[in-house]
């Protein structure tokens, strides 16, 4: 049995414990076989009143800090076998929001506690978005276990983010980048086997539309006469594409190895990165913007100029396979 009563402060002109003023509400008794006795943070008795029946409706009262509910949350995350990506970029928004908030209640968050915290970000409209995104699933899990009454994430609005038109290359930035691969530096382990290195993982972004990861990790054992067939790293989905006739002729002269284009240790992003530099440099000879996500729209386009034989390459060749 829970006992509502306001506490006034020194001072305070009124004497009964529910007199209508704006001293804190306390709630005392025992709860889950508990003696508790503290403040509800509130000055509305109907609010309060409510909240001690829910909390002797459900039986017991979690009152985690911020840190502990997190932690709770990360253990939900790797026990529902998402990527190890996924779950580092929840565990850098952990650290964020304990640096923060420190070991202060979940209980006590409010709209304006992570307005402040949003004002904090340096990033650019579209990271901006996706963290927001990644701070209201977080408190959405703490809401539905009870831990919290409301989303305090939910209000804030998201950031304004300027459309981007996704454009393709077109046949004279493919015949610059097609010029800039063979006078590419012969640097590092690879020498003069780094350009066909090169232009053949430039040919696997431009035929298959896969994101780079998925390339940086693409196996011999993937790809068969006709056919790449793989188990997509982002959504763990199967599918299948054909193997263009020039992207077949690269990847035949790539060095033997269980990866075409990852040595196969050490961490896969850092070899991601890797290639994003080269593709930089390879921006810079060419005069061409070279993105790898780029190649997902251009991909993505029904049938290519000047590969009327082939037929196109898109998502109508895209097969979903079964998982």
């Amino acid at each position: 049995m829970l006992t509502v009563y306001r506490r006034h402060r020194a001072g305070c002109k009124f004497k009964s414990r529910r007199a209508k003023c704006s001293c804190p509400i306390w709630v005392q008794g025992i709860l889950n076989g508990e003696k508790i006795r503290q403040s509800l943070d509130l000055t509305s008795w109907e609010a309060a009143s409510k909240k001690a029946r829910d909390w002797e409706i459900a039986g017991k009262k979690d009152d985690l800090s911020i840190k502990a509910a997190a932690e709770r949350f990360i253990a939900d995350l790797n026990s529902r076998g998402l990527s190890p990506d996924t779950v580092r970029k929840f565990e850098h928004l952990r650290d964020e929001l304990v640096d923060a908030f420190g070991q202060m209640s979940i209980m006590k968050l409010t709209p304006d506690d992570m307005a402040r915290f949003r004002e904090k970000w340096n990033l650019k409209p579209s990271t901006a978005r996706k963290k927001l995104e990644r701070l209201r699933s977080f408190f959405k899990f703490c809401e539905d276990r009870k831990w919290i009454d409301g989303n305090p994430a939910k209000p804030l609005k998201a950031p304004k983010e300027a459309e981007i038109e996704k454009k393709p290359y077109d046949a004279s930035e493919l015949e610059r980048i097609a010029w800039a691969i063979p006078v590419f530096p012969m640097k590092g382990i690879y020498g003069e086997k780094n350009r066909e290195r090169i232009a053949a993982f430039v040919a696997v972004l431009r035929w298959t539309g896969l994101r780079i990861r998925d390339v940086v990790q693409l196996k011999r054992s993937m790809v068969s006469e006709e056919f790449i067939t793989l188990r997509t790293h982002k959504n763990g989905k199967p599918v299948q594409l054909p193997l263009h006739p020039d992207m077949k002729t690269l990847l035949s002269k790539m060095p033997a190895g269980e990866y075409f284009f990852w040595s196969g240790e050490g961490n896969p992003k850092s070899c991601v990165g890797d290639w994003q530099r080269t593709l930089r440099r390879l921006s810079v000879l060419s005069g061409v913007h070279i993105h790898a996500h780029r190649s997902r729209h251009y991909a993505g386009l029904r049938t290519i100029p000047g590969d009327a034989d082939f037929g196109g390459v898109g998502k109508r060749f895209t097969q979903i396979l079964p998982a």
